[in-house]
């Protein structure tokens, strides 16, 4: 009696063993597999919900503008004849700069603009990105604004205007405007080796002197030929004038048949895109949407 007490205890606890085993080699085997372990009621547990696709990132497929590629070792006055008329502004940013932006999207028109370095801050990138999302252009007007002719640094003087502007908007200028106008040939190879093509003008309303809206609209249409390459100031001092003359100069050159382009577009000058990765809130575009003649270069 005492021993079949005793076996009966060691009997059970190698059935309970076997069952431990077999239920932990079920449950290695459900695991390796990937399916469900069973439940208390014999029925498998619902699988997890699957995991969201996921998003791409904003800027996945687009592409954005970094600056272009000039060309041409002389300064350029004009561009081909055809009726297309560029309009450039210069010695800005500046505090009306918003507003010139602001009335070139409502005439649906781009311009360049031609930037002094030392004026470029932060305070202006916001201004930048809304130009190049609008299809503006960038340039290079020194860091100083001084005469080059006369300036023993002329490298310097573009380089850090480039340097600020690529800083704040990602975008390298290719074309650049002297102040004043005077250049010399020195000047012309420094432009050209820093990838700068030298730009002046052949349309002059002077409107810095401030002579008034009427006046500025009136000269602009006086002097415009096809090709012609317009200059004007959103910087170096109060340029309500201008902004006031330019809605009526855009109207009137379109009811001409000109078309309004920026001043890269009317030299031929070729735009340069990269794949979106920074700065590209509002201004990456879709492959499809790039110019025919556009550079795709690899985001550095």
């Amino acid at each position: 009696m005492l021993a079949r007490a005793g076996r009966a205890p060691l009997a059970t606890l190698i059935a309970v063993t076997a069952l431990v085993a077999i239920t932990a080699s079920t449950s290695l085997a459900g695991a390796g597999s990937g399916a469900p372990a069973p439940t208390a009621g014999g029925t498998a547990p619902r699988s997890p919900p699957a995991a969201p696709p996921r998003t791409p990132a904003a800027g996945a497929g687009r592409y954005r503008i970094v600056g272009c590629r000039s060309h041409g070792a002389g300064a350029y006055r004009s561009g081909p004849s055809r009726r297309e008329v560029a309009i450039g502004f210069d010695d800005g940013p500046a505090p009306d700069t918003g507003a010139f932006v602001t009335m070139l999207e409502r005439s649906s028109a781009q311009a360049t603009f031609f930037m002094i370095g030392e004026q470029v801050s932060s305070e202006y990138t916001s201004t930048l990105l809304r130009e190049l999302r609008n299809g503006d252009v960038l340039g290079d007007h020194t860091y100083t604004h001084p005469d080059l002719v006369l300036s023993p640094d002329v490298r310097g003087q573009l380089q850090r205007t480039i340097g600020v502007i690529r800083a704040l908007s990602g975008y390298t200028p290719c074309i650049f405007r002297p102040p004043y106008g005077d250049y010399d040939q020195s000047v012309l190879q420094t432009a050209r080796s820093l990838g700068l093509a030298t730009v002046l003008w052949n349309v002059d309303p002077s409107d810095y002197t401030q002579p008034g809206a009427g006046a500025i609209e009136q000269r602009v249409l006086e002097q415009v030929r096809p090709g012609s390459i317009i200059i004007s100031h959103d910087g170096g001092g109060p340029r309500g004038q201008t902004l006031a003359a330019y809605p009526k100069i855009i109207a009137s050159l379109r009811a001409r048949g000109y078309r309004i382009v920026t001043i890269p577009q009317l030299l031929g000058f070729r735009p340069v895109y990269v794949p979106c990765i920074e700065l590209c809130a509002g201004i990456g575009v879709p492959r499809s949407a790039l110019p025919r003649n556009a550079i795709i270069e690899r985001a550095p």
